[in-house]
């Protein structure tokens, strides 16, 4: 279970991402129902030190308003949200708010991949059980 942060009509939560044997902790991500995928900020390739690779792919986007951007598809050995995880998960890089206040979202790919409950009374998030 992990627990989320309402804060300017969103839900926020943080995240840790797993490449080899580098791993960072991510803050201030938000859990978003209406993106397909998730996408974390470039700056963070960076930081775990991630180099470009042949089967990257360059992915357009299309967000709210219509507006069009680029980002890298990159394969991760696991991200991780409290207890909800999932390894070899291709995210997207790219840049999500240029004022840098968001640093990622959480998108459909890895809510339903992860069977995730979104518990809006206790501000909480976790794997379903069947």
């Amino acid at each position: 279970m992990n627990k989320l942060e309402y804060k300017k009509g969103l839900l926020y939560t943080s995240i840790e991402l797993k490449y080899k044997e580098k791993s960072i902790i991510i803050d201030d991500v938000i859990i978003d129902t209406g993106a397909s995928h998730t996408i974390i900020a470039t700056e963070y390739l960076e930081e775990m030190d991630i180099p470009l690779l042949d089967d990257d792919e360059l992915v357009k986007a299309t967000g709210y308003g219509g507006m069009v951007c680029y980002s890298i598809r990159k394969r991760l050995d696991e991200i991780r949200c409290g207890s909800l995880a999932l390894k070899e998960i291709k995210l997207d890089f790219g840049v999500i708010d240029p004022n840098d206040r968001i640093n990622g979202l959480i998108g459909l790919d890895f809510l339903i991949r992860s069977k995730s409950v979104i518990d809006l009374e206790d501000l909480t998030i976790y794997e379903k059980k069947i």
